[in-house]
């Protein structure tokens, strides 16, 4: 397979975050302005890590997106957007033999949105083991990835491959379940393969939808996170649209408030939420705590969730993905308005 590995970018040559997993383009419906006109679908850069990413880069964190893009304009679309959000460049890589995924973007009325997606021979399932370049690592405090690169054996094997890399460097990692049931070839596929991927993962963001899922063969869904929690877990966030953000810990558990706003697209806020919270604890780790004791602590933890829930509020009153993502300013902001 041929690929084009790009240089480093020199606004951020040694990211203390990675993003690593599919970046794709958002083709998200809009209605007509006459009913005898067609649906028409608008461009927006997308994919849950490459938005997590820009959500880091908009609040001034230092990181890298890590993936395929297609030798397409497509690709070239998405490369523009990512270096122009101040993500770092390391890991993307370009590829001629496969094509940049499509995800086409449905909102109802209330804002929620659903999914078809498109592309033969997807891109980013593409990323093989040396495609991740080590500089990426050198100063990595923070590894996070998705399960939608877990859904093809090769790919699987280089999401693993790059979390040996970020354990060897000691970095925290970081999993968003995001699970897209329609990108797996066989849906009785997922549960077996997010649980062999689980035992790496220290933190891990999931819907509540997804909880309830990944723990129907159980007695219940706290017993499956409790069984989590025994290994190498420390926290697991379940996020449940505008309702509040549970969070637990080995030593306990607690509710934070989501932050009401009117709704206009709700595709990114999960990923700014990811966002958010991965910058802060990021921030605590340079300022030189001991995250497992901050992670037990509600009075270090419950800020850091108050400030994502408000970077995923802001998301879902505005349309797209990268470009839904607040600034930090934006952020304090509205902190201000409502405290």
């Amino acid at each position: 397979m041929w690929t084009l590995r790009i240089p480093c970018n020199r606004l951020n040559p040694v990211p203390e975050i990675a993003c690593f997993g599919e970046a794709l383009i958002d083709l998200l419906a809009e209605s007509p302005d006459r009913a005898d006109e067609p649906l028409r679908f608008r461009q927006h850069a997308g994919g849950a890590p490459a938005n997590t990413a820009v959500a880091i880069a908009r609040l001034g964190g230092s990181v890298s997106f890590i993936g395929m893009l297609g030798q397409d304009p497509f690709g070239d679309f998405l490369w523009e957007e990512l270096t122009a959000a101040g993500v770092g460049a390391q890991g993307i890589r370009r590829s001629a033999n496969g094509q940049t995924a499509l995800a086409f973007v449905f909102l109802d009325t209330s804002g929620e949105r659903s999914f078809r997606f498109y592309g033969d021979r997807a891109a980013h399932l593409l990323f093989r083991p040396d495609d991740f370049p080590d500089t990426v690592f050198d100063s990595l405090k923070l590894f996070h990835f998705g399960s939608n690169t877990l859904t093809e054996t090769a790919s699987a094997d280089s999401t693993r491959y790059g979390l040996g890399k970020a354990q060897a460097a000691r970095a925290w990692i970081s999993m968003d379940l995001n699970l897209r049931p329609l990108l797996w070839p066989d849906a009785r596929m997922i549960r077996g393969a997010v649980e062999n991927i689980l035992p790496e993962v220290q933190i891990l963001k999931m819907s509540r939808a997804e909880l309830e899922y990944m723990a129907e063969p159980l007695a219940s869904p706290e017993h499956w996170i409790e069984r989590h929690l025994a290994g190498a877990a420390r926290l697991v966030l379940i996020t449940d649209g505008a309702q509040p953000i549970t969070y637990f810990t080995q030593l306990g558990r607690g509710i934070v408030p989501a932050w009401p706003v009117v709704i206009r697209d709700t595709t990114a806020a999960g990923d700014a939420f990811s966002g958010g919270f991965l910058c802060r604890l990021v921030e605590a780790l340079k300022q030189g705590a001991d995250i497992e004791r901050w992670i037990e602590e509600p009075d270090a933890l419950e800020p850091a969730l108050r400030f994502a829930a408000a970077c995923g509020a802001l998301a879902a009153t505005r349309l797209g993905s990268f470009g839904a993502m607040p600034k930090r300013q934006e952020v304090e902001a509205f902190f201000e308005i409502r405290t």
